[in-house]
């Protein structure tokens, strides 16, 4: 709370009525109406001498001119305008205004007999603060005396919201710099009003000086609380910042166990340690899920995975994810585990998959593990790892006019950087993604692959009714022959995942029965627009694009393949469920006329 306070008789004066302004410190809204018409009143209003700043404001916070009831008498009339002018009186001291005053005045009007309040603002100077003093209610050593002792820059303003946001820094200043137990007691101002200068005052109290002590943990059933100690982001002893524990806090909750987590700084010991209290609330550790899809080149899809969370105490997680369609089937077992040292965790994997499509068929058997950190708020991550592949592939070959089998082994170190600003899996409405991934085998051949990847939209009109989205990717193989490449290490273009319109893989060059020959580089591009017509429910046109090449780097200047189409984006309790229908621009007698696309989410 806010009060003024006079510095002597003569040159100041006390304004009451400061404590309250300061509550309307709240943003001002770009515009309010009048309204009037909700109820049948015979009278008019107007706000004359108002701020410009502060007109929109006046409109919103006066009780005459929301005109929420009918005013019988001429006297309950004037009650409401006394009112108002409080209300403006208090906003005008809040805006920095501190020598403004408001008044009102009634009359009947000489036509139509109608009754006008008219409400005159004499805002007078706009003060600015020339100093600043801070003041403790208690004794400690080592505190900040001034702003700029906690580094904070002023520039005069004299309104609440702004006096308010600069002690709330310093007392932030406090918490972070070894006082966990400080707190807000007042602020106040001393106007000199024939200067129109202030001197604000913000009264402290800082607790004594203290540093990290142990984490005391309550609430853990099935986690081990030296586990969940090991995840502080401090050292025992050094000094109290409260950012740290407010990571540590954040690191708890992205272990993904808990459903509530709290964690706060106990009363300091007599060596000046403060404990640090958490408090959490395990969630269920199980959970199963299943999804489905449908595309005309892929026939139906679906998916079923089993989660089970903190298996042995330490954040343990392992996957167990079956899924299965017409080209592909597949079970993959993934485990990770927090490394707290790291700042990141660790994975592991083991995959089996059955590929059946016109460009081969192949049965895989992957194991990989490696470790994953994230920097930057969690936008960016870093991976890398090292996976052991077999592959056996067929194929049938045109020239012997039968099937060969060719069997290839593989170690291999993925590495990737991944920028995900993105604030939704299904359904992003802010943020963007950008991958880099390479991949360097040796093995049966030895060659490196990389890929790019890049996706966004941006928003236009009245909450966000037109969306236009675009999506971009990248891939290229260096040290490999295109013959010799494996058929299922070689980039495919074609799909509801790739070049809408056209079958599965089939957006790029075919041999002579057809089937995708595939080739060591690739460029895909897709561009979206989203309409919406109504809360829940988007109408879409796209045009997607890709070329796949035999060279190792993309060569744009290859034939390209263009889909295009539209659909419908249904906004479901379980996010958007989409229905695509898609056509090739320039049809070969080996492509479908259109492509069907049905799944859940939005495609990029």
């Amino acid at each position: 709370m806010l009060r003024f306070q006079p510095r002597n008789h003569r040159r100041l004066r006390t304004l009451p009525r400061l404590a309250a302004a300061l509550a309307l410190t709240a943003a001002t809204p770009l515009a309010a109406t009048a309204a009037q018409g909700e109820a049948d009143t015979s009278f008019e209003t107007a706000i004359e001498g108002a701020p410009d700043e502060l007109r929109g404001k006046l409109d919103l916070i006066s009780e005459l001119v929301k005109a929420k009831r009918d005013y019988v008498t001429t006297a309950a009339l004037r009650r409401a305008a006394r009112r108002d002018v409080e209300a403006f009186n208090n906003a005008l001291q809040a805006a920095g205004y501190y020598a403004g005053s408001a008044d009102f005045e009634v009359t009947a009007g000489e036509d139509d007999g109608s009754t006008k309040v008219v409400f005159t603002i004499t805002p007078g100077p706009l003060f600015r603060v020339t100093g600043y003093n801070i003041l403790y209610q208690d004794d400690a050593e080592g505190r900040p005396q001034t702003l700029e002792d906690a580094g904070i820059k002023t520039k005069g303003e004299a309104d609440g919201a702004t006096l308010r946001e600069q002690q709330e820094r310093f007392l932030t200043h406090l918490w972070n710099n070894g006082y966990p137990g400080a707190e807000i007691i007042t602020r106040r101002v001393l106007a000199e009003f024939e200067k129109a200068e202030a001197e604000a005052v913000f009264v402290f109290v800082s607790g004594p000086r203290a540093r990290f002590g142990k984490p005391r943990i309550d609430g853990a059933e099935h986690t081990d609380p030296t586990f969940i100690a090991r995840l502080k982001t401090w050292k025992e002893g050094e000094e109290f910042d409260r950012a740290k524990m407010t990571a540590y806090t954040d690191r708890l909750r992205k272990t993904g166990i808990f459903s509530s987590v709290q964690v706060r700084a106990g009363q300091p010991e007599a060596d000046g340690t403060a404990p640090i209290i958490v408090e959490v609330q395990e969630r269920k550790r199980r959970t199963i899920g299943l999804g489905v899809s449908y595309s005309t080149s892929e026939g139906p899809g679906g998916r079923i995975f089993f989660e089970h969370r903190n298996v042995f105490g330490n954040a343990e997680n392992i996957r167990v994810e079956l899924k299965g369609s017409e080209i592909e089937q597949s079970a993959s077992v993934t485990g990770t585990r927090p490394w707290p040292k790291l700042g990141g965790e660790a994975f592991a994997n083991a995959a089996f998959s059955n590929e059946t499509t016109d460009a081969f068929d192949a049965r895989s058997f992957e194991v990989s593990g490696g470790v994953s950190k994230k920097w930057l708020k969690d936008r960016l991550e870093t991976r890398g790892a090292i996976a052991f592949e077999t592959s056996r592939i067929r194929n049938f070959s045109t020239d012997a006019r039968t099937f060969q089998d060719e069997r290839n082994y593989f170690v291999s170190t993925p590495l990737s950087v991944i920028w995900d600003s993105e604030n939704d899996l299904l359904n992003p409405t802010k943020g963007f993604r950008a991958s880099w991934n390479v991949t360097p085998y040796a093995g049966s051949d030895y060659f490196t692959q990389s890929e790019i990847g890049a996706r966004g939209r941006v928003h236009f009109g009245e909450n966000d009714v037109v969306t236009l989205a675009a999506r971009m990717a990248l891939g290229a193989t260096i040290g490999s022959s295109f013959t010799d490449l494996p058929l299922n290490k070689r980039f495919y273009a074609g799909g509801g995942g790739s070049v809408r319109g056209y079958s599965y893989q089939e957006a790029g060059p075919l041999d002579a029965d057809g089937d995708p020959l595939g080739g060591r580089s690739k460029i895909e591009g897709a561009f979206e627009t989203r309409v919406k017509v109504m809360n829940n429910l988007q109408v879409a046109a796209f045009v997607d694009a890709g070329s796949v090449s035999t060279n190792s780097i993309p060569s744009f200047t290859d034939e390209y393949f263009v889909g295009y189409g539209g659909g419908l984006r249904y906004f479901s309790p379980i996010g958007p469920i989409r229905v695509d229908a898609a056509f090739p621009l320039d049809k070969r007698d080996s492509d479908s006329a259109f492509q069907i696309y049905i799944a859940l989410g939005q495609p990029f």
